[in-house]
């Protein structure tokens, strides 16, 4: 029997957490050519969610395409990934996918790669000078209105992890992608993004190109009561006797975080397999054996913070992060000066460990600031 909770990787079918509403109201407005922004913090299932709409949408006979921006460490990378995943949405042989390239984008230079699975794909030719990679840019991001407008079959493109394009002085690539996007009525885009202070200027600064160019998505946690069942479900129809409470527990510990939710829930059903039976009791046990397996990573990343953003940060997990400004906080944690708080707050947030709702600071992974409570303190 298989573990039922899944976390750390693209989750689809049954193993997704519900999103009913959202996954309806998102692939409606796709399915009409909308721009759409998505804006989530990190853990709480964006890219599944992505994923399980673009699998919908491709059952409705829309073309579908997924980039991870992550992916894309350079402009001439950006080009070769688009090119790709255009191409291999029409044509599922290598070799035609080669031909279609050189037919509808005649500048481009396709080839057979090798990627980091071993397994031959297509891949561009490398282009000098950023004037030419900009240009063939420009001519990729009209294909998929006219391959629509073609064929008759309406395309959607999502980009994960859209902020990315900053890395290139985005700007300019914000601007040839505006201008050729807003014609497009065939296409949908989704632009996604885990880094809030820059997607959400992307969208929200008037100066910016793609300033109102759709609507803009703020992903929030799983409702309480959804999630809960979701959890209980997955208990039971294994076998697993649960007390009373236990899902609220887990809910409350993890903050309904959809990630840190499946992975303590996979500790527990591993740790109580045998018995299949799982008390309250056992999930500080659970917790601490998350904990010790994550030491490592966490222990690198607390080594490698400044002493006053450490204390920043115990101050948070203990005290919890509102009115962290105060005479009264500062005075009681030893955190101070307003300035060099100011400053440690500035660098967590951008280092993403520490993020804002409205004026209230917490710590983003819930285990992360379980381990400061329990092995720094």
């Amino acid at each position: 029997m298989r573990n039922p909770f899944k976390y750390g990787g693209i989750v689809t079918g049954d193993d997704f957490a519900n999103r009913t509403g959202e996954i309806r109201e998102i692939t409606r407005d796709l399915s009409d050519s909308e721009k759409l922004f998505m804006i989530s913090p990190r853990r709480l299932g964006k890219t599944s969610l992505i994923v399980n709409i673009l699998e919908r949408l491709e059952e409705s006979g829309t073309h579908t395409i997924y980039i991870d921006l992550y992916k894309a460490t350079s402009l001439n990378r950006l080009l070769e990934l688009y090119s790709r995943k255009i191409a291999l949405t029409l044509e599922n042989r290598l070799e035609k996918a080669i031909s279609l390239v050189r037919e509808i984008i005649p500048g481009l230079r396709p080839k057979i790669t090798i990627d980091g699975k071993g397994e031959a794909t297509l891949g561009i030719e490398y282009i000098n000078t950023r004037r030419d990679v900009i240009r063939m840019l420009n001519q990729v991001y009209d294909l998929p209105q006219k391959l629509a407008e073609k064929k008759n079959k309406n395309f959607v493109i999502a980009f994960d992890e859209f902020q990315e394009i900053l890395n290139f002085n985005g700007e300019s690539i914000e601007k040839g992608m505006r201008s050729a996007f807003q014609h497009h009525d065939r296409v949908g885009y989704l632009f996604a993004g885990s880094k809030k202070h820059l997607i959400g200027d992307m969208v929200y600064n008037s100066n910016r190109p793609f300033y109102k160019i759709g609507r803009v998505i703020n992903l929030e946690k799983i409702p309480e009561e959804e999630f809960r069942v979701f959890l209980g479900d997955k208990f039971r129809v294994t076998g697993f006797e649960i007390e009373s409470g236990l899902v609220d527990n887990i809910l409350e510990v993890t903050e309904n975080y959809p990630y840190n939710a499946q992975f303590l829930c996979h500790e527990l059903w591993d740790m109580k397999f045998e018995e299949k039976k799982i008390a309250l009791s056992e999930i500080e046990i659970a917790m601490d054996s998350i904990l010790n397996e994550e030491t490592p990573f966490f222990a690198r990343i607390w080594e490698g913070l400044p002493l006053h953003q450490r204390n920043v940060l115990q101050a948070i997990a203990v005290c919890g992060g509102e009115k962290v400004f105060s005479k009264e906080y500062i005075s009681e944690n030893g955190i101070g000066p307003v300035s060099t708080l100011q400053t440690s707050v500035k660098l967590l947030i951008k280092k993403e460990i520490l993020d804002r709702k409205e004026d209230v600071l917490f710590i983003n992974d819930v285990f992360f600031k379980e381990w400061i409570r329990k092995k720094t303190l």
